[in-house]
């Protein structure tokens, strides 16, 4: 590989802080405009759910392809593919005409947030391979407060301006964030055939097993599956079981759910760097799985005893998802290691996610009890009990796929 110059250096870290800003803008620009935007139908019940369904499908879908396009093009230029496609659906919202335009545009935004998330870790691995901690904690940071950001301000620039500029003003951070990578692009190309080579190695050894046949990448794919269940059902459902449970008003329960998301932001400040000490994912993960459990557990037997200390415990269940972001990372050998291996992470983890509002709504539905789909709930969250172990071992994914292909090999 080439030497790459700190001033390469501190243009990638710059783009990645930046991408990571401007591929979560959309997913929360709506919600807050939707009693005000004039389209065909009516923003609210049906149409407003199915909008927010797309994301975690749409990142699924992306999952599939991005690690193919990512060696295609290079990483590099995937990420300015993403700032660019990204600021174009945002103004394509902006003026959309319809609901199946804005349904469209939506899709389109998703999707290319969806290749963001895969081509993160590997950007990390690539330019901050001593640093994966640190930086995965300031890209996972600005992640969060880019999907707060609309909240707050989406309907103040809806008062100034309209609900229009208001969704397409967010095109700004994407095409911003497409900047730094433009300036990467040289080293990038001279990159290329040593790249090249690498690909071609690792062509001809452990890519040919998979990764399911790696309890590391099953592992991570796993604690990354949950906490996305878990994050996503509680998103959709907290205020209302806390309405139905625990006796709260409207307002009670929407602080609650404030609680909840605004404990995700220190979380992914803290887990990166504890994860790069030998044992912490496996306690960070048993860590999890007991507040989660404690906190669902308050809410089936106590409810009104202590809510709020229910719903702090319920937010530490997410924990693993700044995890699994580091570890992807920390678990792989080079760059276009952790590149297949978030692609197989995200790709299961974000179906897996998208499933679990729907069947805890379901059989909230069929049974008309929460304590059915709370313990479900339960029942998902030791799924990452496993993982405690296997994440002990400290294995990287690579050894484990090169160990199964040499076996194979021996086999035959």
């Amino acid at each position: 590989m080439p030497e790459t110059r700190r001033s390469t250096i501190v243009f990638a870290l710059t783009g990645v802080i930046l991408l990571a800003l401007g591929i979560r803008t959309g997913v929360a620009a709506i919600a807050p405009l939707a009693p005000s935007m004039d389209l065909d139908l009516a923003m609210e019940g049906l149409p407003l759910g199915i909008i927010g369904t797309i994301p975690p499908i749409a990142y699924a879908l992306a999952a599939w392809f991005a690690p193919w396009l990512a060696q295609k093009v290079g990483l590099e230029t995937a990420a300015i593919a993403v700032g660019v496609l990204g600021a174009l659906a945002h103004v394509w919202r902006g003026v959309s005409p319809t609901f199946l335009s804005l349904f469209a545009a939506t899709a389109v935004l998703m999707v290319a947030a969806g290749v963001g998330n895969v081509i993160l870790p590997g950007l990390v691995k690539l330019y901050a391979p001593h640093a994966i901690g640190s930086v995965t904690a300031a890209y996972g940071t600005a992640m969060a407060v880019s999907s707060s950001a609309p909240s707050f301000f989406g309907v103040w620039m809806a008062d100034l301006a309209g609900w229009r500029v208001s969704l397409g003003a967010w095109a700004i951070i994407s095409i911003v964030g497409a900047i730094p990578w433009l300036l990467v692009l040289p080293f990038a190309k001279r990159r290329g055939l040593a790249e090249a080579e690498l690909a071609g190695g690792l062509a001809a050894g452990p890519p040919k097993v998979s990764l399911s046949k790696s309890p590391t990448a099953v592992a991570i794919m796993t604690i990354f599956a949950v906490s996305g269940a878990m994050a996503y059902t509680w998103f959709a459902l907290l205020p209302q079981l806390l309405i139905d449970e625990a006796g709260m008003s409207v307002e009670q329960a929407a602080l609650a759910l404030g609680i909840f998301t605004i404990t995700g932001l220190p979380m992914s400040l803290i887990i990166p760097p504890l994860a790069h000490r030998v044992g912490w994912s496996s306690i960070l993960t048993g860590v999890a799985v007991a507040c989660g459990m404690a906190g669902m557990v308050g809410l089936l037997i106590a409810p009104t005893f202590a809510p709020y200390l229910w719903v702090v415990l319920l937010a530490f269940g997410p924990l693993t998802f700044p995890l699994a972001l580091t570890l992807i990372g920390l678990r792989t050998a080079n760059h276009l290691s952790a590149l297949v291996l978030s692609g197989y992470v995200n790709k299961i983890g974000y179906l897996f996610s998208a499933a679990g509002p729907l069947v805890v709504g379901f059989v909230l539905q069929v049974t008309d009890s929460w304590t059915v789909s709370v313990l479900f709930l339960m029942a998902v969250i030791l799924m990452e009990v496993p993982a405690i172990w296997v994440l002990a071992r400290e294995r990287s994914v690579d050894d484990e796929r090169a160990e199964t292909d040499a076996s194979a090999h021996l086999s035959n």
